[in-house]
């Protein structure tokens, strides 16, 4: 049956439910309940999420989260931070403390201006064109009169319009370059509102306009954040060591494209957080971000440090363009939050805060390079959500996070911990308890069948004394074991792992040995002989040792590790547990 569908938008949210379910899930009810339970209770407030794009049919919910103790320009900030890796909030939080007692983050503004381009193809002679533009640049500015009005109240506006020409790239090919500032709105639809008014002004018969749209590349859209300090107060064994460890990897990214990528991704891993947060566009300043690190025509590290005169630097400039009001600032409950957080800051301001953040989490993210690693402090978050993924109760992650603290952590070695955990508890018998062994012992027959093996129960029971009388020095077996084998096999008696089903020694015949006793209740009564015999000779001879016939030489507490084990074994051979 064919998915194509005509009219989907003019759905209600619960017919393109219902389609989706119908067309695309095989459990329909567990899809359902996945998307209801993201739903907002306060229909309100889920209307407002409904409506900031189309045929939406639920939330996608993203951690809120905040990185305190950051100094900027002298002034305390706690930073809001949206995002699902972990790790990154954890590392801004502990470098916003470190820089916060070495004077803080230093940032400043370097410039606002935003572009928009009109696009045109014109055959004729540049000449021509050039008196054209001349002629009615001003006239291109009043276009946009009614546009601008409100904005050129507050300081903003069109700053220039220039032509550009552009056919040495392709023929025909011209610009009508435009900068404006649009002060604290971030002030896309008002640039594109400004072009398209300019354009059409602009156009003629021998002027194509092939399209008007702002660009998300603002190289004069520019903040610079900085920290420094004295190498001895970056702290740890070698700070000397550690500066320049720190240069050196940003030196690598200035001149390694592979590596510049992943270095400007922890820049952005920061950026993006705050922006995101803040209902900013993280898309047009990731776009801007990375083409500004290829404005030499090489993909560079945004990034720059020294270590000169003994001290340390290290800085970047970034082009950021935000906004503080209008559009999903205003909307979202949560970016309203956060600049109320932020202390609501101007455009300005939020442009050397979102700075700072991504300064913060490029240091981090080198710190932990140079030194431990990066997945020592990415993997011990990453913990939690391995756990989360397993459902794993608050007790499990108070003994697996306490594990895994001087462990490696991988997602394998986290649900072989977890498994374990949850591997059902071995009822190990107390095999020097004589009433309950007596006990448990004497509910079996000559009819009782075993869940495995070839034994019938007295045989069972026999063989637990004979084994017993190993141990007591009443059997005597010709087995030699070296002591690579003993050295392999006995740290197995100290686990809490079984003896599997089906093990036996090699001294074990095949077939079971035949009775010893004319019935069960005088083999119980010989094993448990056995068992006070065995206690009476290690008592009188604390330090002996005997031989076991395939773990080796072993020492009474050794002796009662194994006697557990077995007796457990058998036990469950038939079903005694």
């Amino acid at each position: 049956m064919s998915k194509i569908i005509s009219g989907f938008s003019k759905f209600s949210k619960d017919e393109k439910v219902d389609w989706l379910l119908k067309n695309y899930f095989t459990n329909s009810s567990e899809a359902l309940k996945v998307i209801q339970q993201y739903w907002n209770d306060d229909e309100k407030l889920q209307q407002l999420h409904d409506d900031f794009i189309e045929n939406t049919i639920t939330n996608f919910y993203m951690p809120f989260g905040v990185a305190p103790n950051f100094v900027i320009n002298n002034r305390e900030y706690t930073i809001p931070m949206v995002l699902e890796e972990s790790s990154v909030v954890a590392a801004a939080s502990l470098v916003g403390k470190f820089w916060s007692t070495r004077g803080g983050f230093k940032t400043t503004v370097i410039g606002t201006t935003k572009i928009g381009q009109i696009h045109f193809m014109f055959a004729g002679k540049k000449g021509d064109l050039e008196s054209y533009f001349a002629k009615n640049k001003i006239e291109l500015f009043a276009a946009t009169a009614s546009i601008t009005q409100n904005m050129e109240k507050r300081g903003g506006g069109i700053l220039d319009i220039k032509l550009v020409d552009k056919t040495d790239k392709l023929a025909n090919y011209y610009q009508l370059h435009i900068t404006f500032e649009t002060k604290d709105s971030m002030g896309a639809n008002f640039i594109n509102s400004c072009l398209e008014a300019i354009a059409k002004k602009f156009e003629k018969d021998d002027i194509e306009i092939v399209m008007s749209i702002l660009s998300n590349y603002v190289p004069e859209c520019l903040v610079r954040a900085e920290v420094s300090c004295k190498i001895e107060e970056l702290g740890g064994e070698n700070p000397q060591k550690f500066a320049e460890k720190f240069y050196q990897a940003v030196k690598i990214a200035e001149i390694e494209p592979f590596r510049a990528v992943t270095h400007n991704k922890g820049i952005m891993n920061g950026i993006d957080a705050v922006v995101l947060a803040t209902g900013n566009d993280f898309r047009a300043i990731e776009a801007g971000a990375h083409a500004y690190a290829s404005r030499s025509g090489t993909y560079t590290s945004l990034s720059h440090c020294t270590i000169n005169d003994g001290v340390f630097k290290f800085w970047f400039e970034i082009p950021l363009a935000l906004g503080t009001v209008g559009g999903l600032t205003a909307l979202h409950p949560m970016a309203k939050f956060s600049l109320e957080l932020l202390q609501k800051p101007s455009a300005r301001v939020l442009m050397q805060i979102i700075a700072a953040a991504g300064l913060a989490q490029n240091f981090a993210a080198l710190r932990a390079l140079t030194t431990k690693g990066i997945q020592h402090g990415h993997m011990k978050m990453h913990l939690q959500n391995i756990l989360n993924q397993f459902d794993a109760t608050v007790e499990e992650k108070e003994e697996i996070t306490a594990y895994f603290d001087k462990r490696t952590v991988s997602h394998s070695a986290v649900v072989e911990k977890l498994k374990s955990l949850r591997k059902p508890k071995v009822k190990w018998v107390d095999f020097l308890d004589f009433d309950t062994i007596k006990y448990k012992l004497s509910t079996l027959s000559e009819d009782s069948k075993p869940v495995f093996g070839q034994m019938n129960a007295q045989q069972m029971i026999e063989h637990l004394s004979a084994v017993t009388q190993i141990a007591n020095g009443n059997w005597n077996i010709n087995v030699f074991v070296s002591d690579e084998k003993t050295a392999r096999r006995k740290p197995f008696l100290q686990t809490e792992n079984e003896l599997q089903t089906g093990f036996r020694a090699s001294f074990i015949a095949d077939e079971p040995i035949k009775l010893k006793f004319s019935s069960i209740e005088i083999a119980i009564d010989d094993l448990l002989y056995q068992l006070q015999s065995f206690l009476l000779v290690f008592k009188r001879e604390e330090n002996r040792t005997v031989v076991h016939p395939f773990f080796g030489e072993l020492n009474f507490e050794e002796w009662k590790k194994f006697q557990v084990k077995h007796f457990t074994h058998h036990f469950k051979q038939f079903d005694l547990l």
